[in-house]
Formats: C-alpha cells, sequence, structure tokens
C-alpha cells in the first residue's frame, strides 16, 4: 500500500473510531434514536452538501455538513445490536466527505477521488441498516472508562495518572502493549511513571481490586517528552554568539529572510530581522488555537471541535480553521488568542481560503529587510517565538503561565501535543527538523503560500527545549527545497 493510501486509509479509519468509540453516559436506546435522527436529517443535509460542493464556499458547506453529522454520532455514544451497522456506515460516509473536503483543501486530487469512492460505499446500505435498527432498539447501557492524563494525542512529561473505581487498590501500567510498571492506588487515583523512550505512545492504566481487574484507562498517541523539556527560561538574554551563528545561516536564501532563536534552558536568545513583518500563512493559527482552547476548556481534546482542533494544528486545514471561527467567537477568539500568547505585531483579520496552493502570488517588494506590505494577516519572527514559549511555559506549569494565557497545563500540553503530531506531508513537511540533533522530537507550526514560507517549532533536545523560528518570502517563490535548506540552518544555529 502507498504512503498515500495509507494516509487516506487511516484518515478514514480514525474518522470512524473518533465515533464509534465515543461513549458517553447514556442508555444505548437513546444513543439509537439519535442515530436514526441523524441518518434521517443530517446525512441527507451532508449529501445534498455534496453534490453542490463547487468553489471554496461550497466545499466549506460540504465539511461543514460531514463534521455535523460525526459530531451527532459521537454524541449519540456507543451503538447497541443491530444499531451498530448503521453506526459504522455513518461514520464512514462522514468521514469520506471530510477527506474529500480536505482533498481540496491540501489540495490532493487522490484524497477527493478516494473520498467520493468511500462516501458512495458507505451510503450504499445505509436505508436497510437505518430500517434494522428502528426495528431492534438495544436497551444496554453505554461503558464509561475512567479518566485519565494524559489524554489521547497529548504531550506529558512522564505521569501518568487515572481515576480508579471506589475499592480498588492496585494499577498496572502498558506502554505500547509491553508492562510498565504497577503502583498502589491512593485517594481515588493511580499514579505511574513511564519509563520509555521519548515519542509518541499508547498508554494503557488497568486498574484491579483485590487481585481482579476491574477499569481500563487508555491515552492513544500520548507523547512523552524528554526529562530536560521541562526547562521554560524567558528569552531575555541576547547572545551575541548565537547571533552571529544566526547571521550566517541566513546569509543566503529567499530574497526576504528573518529569524529567532532561543535556548530554553540558558534564556539566550537572539533575531534577525525578527520584528519585520511578513505575511503569516497558517502560522497565526496558533493564536486561534489558544483562544478557542481557552473558550473550550479542559474537555477540548473530547469535544465537538477536538477533530478540528487538531485538524488545525496538525495539517493547518483551511476548512477546520474556519468552522472553527464560524462558531468559536470569531476572529476576536484569535485576536484574544494572540495577544494571549505574547503576540504583539501578528493579526488575524478572517477566514481563508480554501486551497492554500491555490490562492494567488504576492507581488515583489522593494529595497529594505523586510517583504511588502501584501497581507493584512501578519506576522514576525519574534512574536511566534513568544507564542511557542507561552504555551510551553503554561504546558510545564511556570508561575503566572496559567494567567498569563488563559491556558490550563493540561490545555497547553493538548497543543503541544498536536503540534508534536505534524503531519510530514507535502507543504506542511518539517522545515526545521534537518538541522535539529537526531532523534529530537519537533513540535512545530508551518505556513505556505506561493511567495511565503514559515516555521517555527520548539526543539526538545536532549540537553533542553529550544525554539526556533525561520520566515521567508520571494515574489518569485519559494520552493520546499530552499525553505528546508534554509530552515535546516536556522535549526542547526539555534541548537549548537
Amino acid at each position: 500500500m502507498g504512503r498515500h493510501r495509507r494516509i487516506r486509509a487511516a484518515l478514514l479509519a480514525s474518522g470512524a473510531a473518533a465515533i464509534c468509540a465515543g461513549a458517553l453516559p447514556a442508555t444505548a436506546v437513546a444513543g439509537d434514536r439519535a442515530l436514526l435522527r441523524a441518518h434521517g436529517a443530517l446525512y441527507p443535509r451532508m449529501e445534498h452538501a455534496a453534490a453542490r460542493a463547487a468553489g471554496p464556499e461550497g466545499v466549506q458547506a460540504m465539511y461543514d455538513a460531514a463534521r455535523d453529522l460525526q459530531e451527532a454520532a459521537r454524541r449519540a455514544g456507543r451503538p447497541g445490536g443491530a444499531c451498530a451497522p448503521l453506526a459504522r456506515a455513518l461514520a464512514r460516509a462522514a468521514a469520506s466527505r471530510v477527506l474529500q473536503a480536505e482533498g481540496v483543501d491540501r489540495p490532493s486530487p487522490g484524497d477527493v477521488r478516494a473520498g467520493r469512492r468511500a462516501a458512495a460505499r458507505a451510503g450504499a446500505g445505509l436505508a436497510a441498516q437505518a430500517r434494522a435498527c428502528a426495528a431492534r432498539p438495544a436497551r444496554s447501557r453505554a461503558a464509561v472508562a475512567p479518566a485519565m492524563a494524559p489524554g489521547d494525542g497529548e504531550a506529558f512529561f512522564g505521569q501518568v495518572v487515572a481515576r480508579a473505581p471506589r475499592g480498588a487498590d492496585r494499577a498496572r501500567l502498558l506502554i505500547d502493549g509491553r508492562p510498565a510498571g504497577e503502583a498502589p492506588v491512593r485517594g481515588g487515583r493511580a499514579r505511574l511513571t513511564a519509563a520509555a523512550a521519548p515519542g509518541r505512545h499508547d498508554l494503557v492504566v488497568v486498574v484491579g481490586r483485590g487481585g481482579r481487574d476491574v477499569a481500563t484507562a487508555r491515552a492513544r498517541g500520548a507523547w512523552l517528552l524528554p526529562a530536560s523539556a521541562r526547562a521554560a527560561a524567558p528569552g531575555d538574554r541576547i547572545d551575541p554568539a548565537l547571533a552571529g551563528r544566526l547571521r550566517a545561516a541566513l546569509a543566503r536564501g529567499p530574497r526576504h529572510r528573518a529569524a529567532w532563536a532561543q535556548d530554553l534552558r540558558t534564556g539566550a536568545a537572539a533575531g534577525v530581522g525578527a520584528d519585520a513583518p511578513y505575511p503569516a500563512a497558517s502560522t497565526v493559527k496558533l493564536g486561534l488555537m489558544a483562544g478557542a482552547l481557552a473558550r473550550l476548556g479542559g474537555g477540548a481534546g473530547r469535544g465537538p471541535f477536538a477533530h478540528d482542533l487538531r485538524a488545525m494544528t496538525t495539517w493547518s486545514s483551511n476548512l477546520a480553521t474556519n468552522r472553527i471561527l464560524r462558531r468559536l467567537g470569531g476572529t476576536a477568539t484569535a485576536a484574544r488568542g494572540l495577544r494571549a500568547l505574547g503576540a504583539r505585531a501578528s493579526t488575524f483579520p478572517g477566514e481563508y481560503i480554501v486551497g492554500t496552493q491555490l490562492q494567488p502570488a504576492l507581488p515583489a517588494g522593494g529595497a529594505g529587510g523586510g517583504p511588502p506590505a501584501v497581507s493584512r494577516r501578519v506576522t514576525t519572527a519574534r512574536d511566534l517565538a513568544r507564542m511557542l514559549h507561552a504555551l510551553h511555559a503554561a504546558a510545564v506549569g511556570a508561575p503566572g503561565a496559567r494567567a498569563r494565557t488563559g491556558l490550563t497545563a493540561r490545555a497547553a500540553r493538548l497543543a503541544l501535543g498536536w503540534l508534536l503530531a505534524s503531519q510530514q506531508r507535502a507543504g506542511n513537511r518539517s522545515l526545521l527538523a534537518g538541522g535539529a540533533p537526531a532523534g529530537t522530537l519537533v513540535a512545530q507550526k508551518n505556513g505556505w503560500i506561493r511567495s511565503a514560507r514559515h516555521a517555527a517549532g520548539i526543539l526538545y533536545t536532549p540537553r533542553g527545549p529550544v525554539i526556533a523560528v525561520v520566515l521567508a518570502y520571494d515574489a518569485a517563490g519559494v520552493p520546499f527545497a530552499a525553505g528546508r535548506a534554509l530552515g535546516a540552518r536556522v535549526a542547526a544555529a539555534a541548537s549548537q
């Protein structure tokens, strides 16, 4: 199976799993009725939008309708008995239309075709499945797993905590299916330490009572950061040696170049052209992410916008971004997030055009250190570094970080997890990883249009976290290879 085909299959499977595994504490019969309502109202609405998905707004409408169907089915909880096939088919149909819409935004004609074909297959037997569900509703109660930290996709620093049922006395931890330690249950919680290599892991906590297993909690794809990652010194000391390395790194490349580097262990920092405004592309989605997380609170990773927040952050989906804007307070939410993260010159004037690569080229600029003022959506290298530092400081629980950012430590760790899971595909491939020490985890946000290519990341090196930001603009275009070469030099300069 080819790489892109595997990605499509994973997207479809994850959409189905998100619905079928989204148990809520409600009776299955109520969930089955909700599934039938979703089939009767939201599925036809989605298919109507898909039939008219011409142009950016039409594609956005299809995406929104598909996401509404996904969320309705998720809220219905685990399907019971004869309704399980209907739940699976609705999940596949909605995930297929999401894939089709995202195929336009990336753009990926293969994803568009795969989404259409999968949607047709999923819809073929829906009417019969709905009749079977209506004839034999289930009456069992859905199981609810204990709460656990970290959650799915969340960054963490080694401690694993799970709530335990009354009377539980022991818990054991499995990492990627292998036993990784035990601990007693005290105060209704099991606290264990994950001893594993830094990286992405599946965690399972099995809680027992009197030698018998009574509950299981899971976290899929949690990101274990190295012990050195807890450092969060502000970049308040300009380092001449670091500045010299940055100037050398930016000595060649696209016409306009800027960078910032910051060592979170020592507080040493330096920038080149760090306050020059650049077309921001998708980098300022960091602000919308923070603003949305501040509004949604600790349940953001499991709620109705979890998929959109992940898609906006891991891939930079414009469709997901626009849906969040329309339903969570618009540009005011983004502006609050930017300011809360310390961005002083960055702007978020409105929605994105669906289809990043289809947007027009920007004009050339004149003499000077920064690009021309061609967009109202701008950012600077220093602003992007401030935002990343604020997220990291909140994630490690630095003093005052929650008050400044409006983010709980858990919300910030969730954001870091999404940035660590950045999809390495097409224009979203890392510009920085090539210059980081081998095995370094990189929490990164990329942004690109024809005339600009940017990257802002936290490099979790063995000696401690380092922020590296690179911005590049050229009216003739910034090819990925040129951006990657420039980003690797900046990351190497920052990591020394």
